[in-house]
């Protein structure tokens, strides 16, 4: 799994040099700490794929991915908070550092930051598009809050992890195509199942970590089914599988089998 990791930074280092300095910089101005921004850069990439396909130039390229990822980790601080979590990636959350109220307004500003950033672009569309997703992932997470574990069946569950997780792998998979003023349905369909199969196999890993969380395997489990965590990998290949059936019907699936073959060296 590492090495198609490494294949697909290496194939991104000039972008993903310019993308970490601007990250970089935001850690500095806002006095974080950057592992709190850190991780595999795999919305950016998309991002970047997307852009080169429709000719967007690196400039515009490179704010997109930043935008993705400032978005992601805003998400992530407002998770810890909710979660009440003291750690996260090895070091301490944003609100065990600070305040509750500090790690508030910083994620408040990581959001608007990476939409102030696209509004740069003037490309409506896009902005838009962003918007609703940001929208979309604290839906997914108050669904998640205000719903008893229990209660949790596997459709809820796919329901709050495309909200709070895939809807952001398919803006970053479309985002080439709305800036330059479409909106691709088949890079859409494959950015969302890229991005519930990531959440599923995230999940399908951390199982003994997950006791108590309405995660899928933990669901089956509750269920009685008799295979819990095959099924949950049964179903993350499905997502794959509609990840590339998508990707062939727009003639895309080429630039994006780094990615594909990174997803199934997880399975």
């Amino acid at each position: 799994m590492r090495e198609h990791l490494n294949a697909i930074w290496e194939k991104h280092s000039g972008y993903l040099e310019r993308l970490e300095k601007l990250l970089e910089e935001t850690a500095r101005w806002l006095d974080i700490p950057v592992y709190l921004i850190k991780g595999k850069r795999l919305r950016a990439i998309s991002s970047n794929i997307s852009c080169t396909i429709f000719g967007v130039n690196e400039d515009v390229s490179v704010l997109s991915g930043y935008a993705l990822e400032m978005i992601h980790a805003a998400s992530l601080i407002h998770d810890d908070i909710v979660d009440e979590a003291d750690t996260r990636r090895g070091g301490r959350t944003l609100n065990d550092i600070f305040s509750i109220r500090r790690a508030v307004l910083v994620g408040d500003l990581v959001f608007t930051r990476a939409l102030s950033e696209v509004a740069k672009v003037n490309v409506p569309l896009y902005l838009s598009s962003m918007s609703d997703t940001v929208y979309k992932m604290a839906y997914g997470q108050y669904l998640e809050d205000v719903t008893p574990p229990e209660k949790f069946d596997e459709h809820l569950y796919l329901e709050v992890i495309y909200n709070k997780t895939a809807s952001l792998y398919e803006l970053a998979f479309v985002s080439g195509s709305l800036i330059v003023g479409r909106d691709d349905p088949y890079l859409r369909e494959a950015g969302k199942s890229f991005g519930m199969a990531f959440q599923i196999l995230d999940d399908w890993d951390d199982y003994e970590e997950d006791v108590g969380k309405p995660t899928l395997p933990h669901i089956y489990e509750r269920q009685g089914h008799p295979d819990p965590r095959g099924t949950t990998l049964d179903l993350a290949k499905r997502y794959l599988e509609r990840v590339e059936w998508e990707l062939e019907r727009g003639g895309f699936k080429d630039h994006f089998t780094e990615l594909i073959d990174y997803m199934w060296s997880r399975i």
